[in-house]
């Protein structure tokens, strides 16, 4: 359930609160390691840290559309993962209110091994959806993506296209309160892409909460209500979109794709 600000904003959809993110770097699971360990005698050796994240807070509201921008290694796979749940902070708090959808990279979720339909079976399983309601939607997400003729072959054969029409149709045809894209349009031809942003305009429209995550600030304009800009860890800006990416823009000497 979602908790209404006292000041008479719009209720939270999730909230980050001096999120932290820190890998350690190096090898820690070596048999030479192992060994002493066993044996009582731990190796010793420490090992540098890398800090993707750090003190990151924002709110996110029901309903809004919000997005994230930052050049390659500026943390947005990293918080897209915490708002996911696929990976925790190691500092901070993420508040996060309601089922989420994410599609995180292209194939995420996806065991190679097993069939379209298998898959869908099993990605909406995780998400809690009941049984009855998965059979009832197969045929719609596989016309969706129109992947009909290919839902009984192992995705382990399917194209990074078709991997992200499989993803984003499972997302369309099953329930949420908080969808994350992340590239999820970057391989798929422009016929089809335009199909999923009217799909995401739908959902923002029926009061769904969106994290976009996009390469295109052509489509992160298009999407997007507020945004935050990351910078090395850390926010950088964090406004209204006209505000933040002409300010990105001007930083990076980027323009609209």
């Amino acid at each position: 359930m979602s908790v209404r600000p006292a000041n008479g904003a719009p209720p939270v959809a999730l909230a980050g609160r001096g999120l932290s993110k820190a890998y350690r770097l190096g090898e820690l699971n070596g048999l030479r390691h192992a060994l002493e360990a066993l044996r009582g005698r731990p190796h010793g050796t420490s090992r540098a840290s890398l800090e993707v994240l750090t003190g990151v807070d924002f709110t996110v509201y029901r309903g809004e559309s919000f997005g994230i921008v930052g050049t390659n290694g500026s943390g947005k796979s990293t918080m897209l993962q915490i708002i996911a749940g696929t990976t925790l902070p190691t500092g901070g708090e993420m508040e996060v209110h309601g089922r989420v959808v994410p599609l995180l990279a292209v194939g995420t979720g996806f065991h190679p091994e097993l069939t379209g339909q298998e898959n869908v079976r099993l990605f909406a399983a995780s998400l809690g959806i009941p049984l009855d309601v998965i059979e009832q939607r197969i045929g719609a997400v596989a016309a969706f993506a129109e992947l009909e003729r290919h839902m009984k072959t192992p995705v382990k054969r399917f194209s990074s296209g078709m991997l992200s029409r499989l993803s984003f149709s499972i997302a369309m045809q099953f329930p949420a309160d908080i969808y994350i894209f992340d590239e999820v349009l970057a391989v798929v031809d422009g016929e089809f892409q335009g199909r999923c942003l009217l799909e995401i305009k739908r959902l923002h429209a029926a009061g769904r909460t969106i994290i976009f995550v996009s390469h295109s600030l052509d489509q992160v304009q298009d999407v997007c209500e507020r945004v935050m800009w990351l910078e090395r860890g850390r926010i950088k800006q964090l406004g209204l979109v006209e505000h933040v990416l002409a300010a990105y823009e001007r930083a990076h000497g980027v323009h609209p794709q």
